[in-house]
């Protein structure tokens, strides 16, 4: 993929990408998505249409996942954390209590976090 820089100093936008289309077997993707992630420490794939399965085995492709304790009706899959601001879409009041950083409250915090949003207001 080819990348265009969010800010001059963090995150980028992969461009020319379809991660439904990609084989997680290829190590050189994998290795170049785990490089360009410590580097930029952001990545934007805009418009892409992934299934529950396929963000968790984006996922996996990257390391072990750490499945939330939360679930929710309406998660893709069972190791998806739905949040909403609407209870019936998925769970609410999330991140309220101050800035925050997802799993530092584990023994060995995970290395890279995926999110989707298929819809941003």
């Amino acid at each position: 993929y080819n990348v265009r820089h969010l800010t001059p100093h963090f995150g980028i936008e992969g461009l020319g990408i379809n991660l439904n289309a990609i084989d997680l077997s290829d190590q050189k993707f994998v290795t170049q998505l785990k490089q360009d992630l410590i580097q930029h420490r952001a990545i934007l794939f805009r418009k892409q249409n992934l299934s529950g399965q396929r963000q968790v085995d984006i996922s996996n492709a990257l390391g072990e996942v750490q499945s939330t304790f939360y679930k929710h009706p309406k998660s893709p899959h069972p190791d998806i954390f739905r949040v909403s601001n609407d209870e019936t879409e998925g769970c609410t009041g999330v991140g309220r209590s101050g800035w925050h950083i997802d799993g530092t409250f584990q023994n060995r915090p995970f290395q890279y976090q995926t999110m989707y949003f298929p819809s941003v207001a």
